[in-house]
């Protein structure tokens, strides 16, 4: 006999099918939507997530960062070369606390934008949100493009290509 439960399973993905026209995106909506739940918005082009909560544990990695701003999708295909070759198309954002805003200006050093840049195109700064978006194929890869960047705020690290290339690679 077949449960309730598992065929509103099945509806919902029969009705999520082939939302995007990149395949891994759409691919990707699924498992963040069996993941994180039902995105906060949603369109034709970009399903999103406000203030979502990501699970301790994703696959055998253990996230660094569970509590972001913010994850969306968006039905695109961005080559990326760096450190290997893959699509990028999943965003997170995070305020970083170092980061907040005094008095209505930026508090980063301007510094920090052209070296995040020389490391990979991955990282978006937002100066005045005060914000880091990874953006990445995957939200492993984001969890850690988030810590490599809060790493150097702490002064703990380097903002530097191999580095960032060592630990992407060894996820």
């Amino acid at each position: 006999m077949v449960k309730l439960k598992d065929l509103l399973i099945e509806k919902r993905q029969l009705l999520r099918a082939g939302v995007f026209k990149n395949k891994k995106a759409d691919a990707y909506l699924k498992e963040l939507t069996d993941l994180i739940g039902k995105p906060t918005y949603s369109s034709d082009k970009e399903h999103g997530w406000y203030n979502p909560t990501l699970p301790k544990q994703y696959g055998k990695y253990t996230m660094l960062t569970t509590k972001v701003d913010k994850v969306y999708i968006i039905d695109e295909a961005i080559p990326h070369s760096f450190p290997a070759d893959h699509i990028d198309f999943v965003y997170t954002t995070y305020a970083v606390p170092e980061w907040r805003p005094k008095d209505g200006k930026h508090t980063i050093d301007t510094d920090l934008f052209k070296q995040f840049a020389g490391v990979t195109g991955s990282i978006i700064i937002d100066g005045l949100k005060g914000t880091i978006t990874a953006r990445c194929g995957d939200l492993v890869a984001n969890d850690i493009t988030i810590n490599f960047v809060l790493d150097v705020v702490a002064g703990k690290i380097k903002p530097d290509k191999e580095e960032y290339a060592k630990r992407i690679l060894g996820k």
